[in-house]
């Protein structure tokens, strides 16, 4: 096998086109804010639920601190990405 060894450079621009960019409209933005939503709505429901349910089992009451905890803020970080305020944009 030959190898060759002068200094071959290559254009990164020539051989990964660059795509024009990436563009969501606003209603398929809407509409994966409600799918997130309703799944973590969801999500959250069933735990509650559960935990009223068996209050005393020690995993649902775990798992219910942790949507209690962590899924709600997640909630409100969502809901303020997707819905900004009218004064920032």
């Amino acid at each position: 096998m030959v190898t060759d060894t002068e200094n071959t450079d290559v254009q990164l621009s020539e051989v990964f086109l660059q795509a024009p960019g990436v563009a969501i409209d606003e209603g398929e933005r809407l509409a994966l804010a409600r799918q997130v939503l309703i799944g973590l709505a969801a999500i959250c429901v069933g735990v509650f639920a559960a935990h009223g349910y068996a209050p005393d089992n020690a995993g649902i009451s775990h798992v219910f601190e942790v949507v209690k905890i962590g899924a709600l803020p997640l909630v409100t970080l969502v809901i303020s990405f997707y819905f900004p305020n009218g004064l920032t944009r």
